[in-house]
């Protein structure tokens, strides 16, 4: 049975979000055990599951979907009744705000701070989001159908190891 065969049956009995724990578990806390020899071994179970609760595995060790993420962003900003003040224009005014807020992160010299640049990455990408939110579309098409264009544009047999502009190639 392959690896993926052997996560996959184990899915039904153990929930997703606990499976991807078990997962990131078996390649970064015990890598000498295999699916079946935490699951179906009750020391072995035991041990996964109090590593499991004492480290917040449920919030930190699942890998959240986008759709998932654009929920919760769109949610908090419904739930504060601030979606009167996102019109498009405003959203977009605040994506080029947050920018320039990320981009002072490396005003003076490329030594930086990465708690303060994810912060404020994190700040572009909800305003983003958001914005895709308001014209009804998905930021994961639109980013897949942009990336299809540029493959277009910057064949790799052109641009590989080059940063000039699709123009001059």
């Amino acid at each position: 049975m392959s690896l993926l065969q052997e996560f996959q049956s184990h899915e039904k009995l153990l929930g997703q979000r606990k499976l991807e724990a078990l997962d990131f578990y078996i390649k970064n806390i015990r890598k000498d055990l295999k699916y079946g020899e935490i699951i179906y071994n009750k020391q072995n179970f035991k041990e996964f599951e109090n590593w499991y609760y004492s480290i917040g595995a449920p919030d930190r060790c699942y890998n959240h979907s986008m759709d998932e993420v654009c929920k919760a962003v769109v949610d908090f900003t419904h739930e504060r009744d601030w979606d009167q003040f996102h019109s498009p224009e405003n959203l977009a005014k605040s994506i080029a705000i947050e920018s320039g807020e990320l981009l002072e992160c490396f005003q003076w010299n490329s030594d930086f701070d990465k708690e303060e640049v994810c912060k404020e990455l994190a700040d572009v990408a909800n305003y983003c989001i958001l914005l895709a939110d308001k014209l009804d579309v998905k930021l994961e098409d639109i980013i897949l159908k942009k990336l299809e264009e540029n493959h277009k544009k910057y064949p790799v047999e052109k641009s590989k190891g080059r940063s000039t502009k699709y123009t001059k190639l």
